[in-house]
């Protein structure tokens, strides 16, 4: 579910259950735990997904990635000056995914203006989107 919340007459946040994908990729320099807290970066030079968008540890280390479902919103989203940060919330998990893999449960925070906030829970909840 989105939640919203208005931190001053400029920004706004939208929070949305999700996880960091790819762990079984990156287990061996994270150890993520309940509470950390992490940043998100356009990744444009990934080949296999143009719209990727890196989670990381300490702002450089990639640890993850957001869902691809959702990774061409996120993208747009920070292009638009957003704003996204992941906070882990569980222990690792099996991927939903056909071809597998692990992740990280999480919450991820969009802050951005309004507009753009409006604009992502409308998204957000038409694509039912956890």
């Amino acid at each position: 579910s989105v939640k919203m919340a208005a931190h001053d007459d400029a920004w706004f946040s939208a929070r949305v259950n999700g996880a960091v994908r790819g762990y079984h990729v990156y287990g061996d320099i994270w150890n993520p735990y309940v509470g950390e807290q992490l940043t998100t970066e356009r990744e444009s030079d990934n080949t296999e997904d143009k719209y990727a968008v890196a989670v990381r540890k300490d702002g450089t280390d990639t640890v993850g990635h957001v869902p691809r479902e959702i990774s061409k919103l996120c993208s747009f989203f920070i292009q638009r000056s957003g704003i996204i940060t992941c906070e882990v919330t569980g222990d690792r998990r099996r991927s939903p995914l056909f071809e597998g893999g692990l992740e990280i449960p999480c919450i991820y925070t969009f802050k951005g203006k309004k507009k753009i906030i409006d604009k992502l829970k409308v998204f957000l909840t038409e694509c039912n989107y956890r």
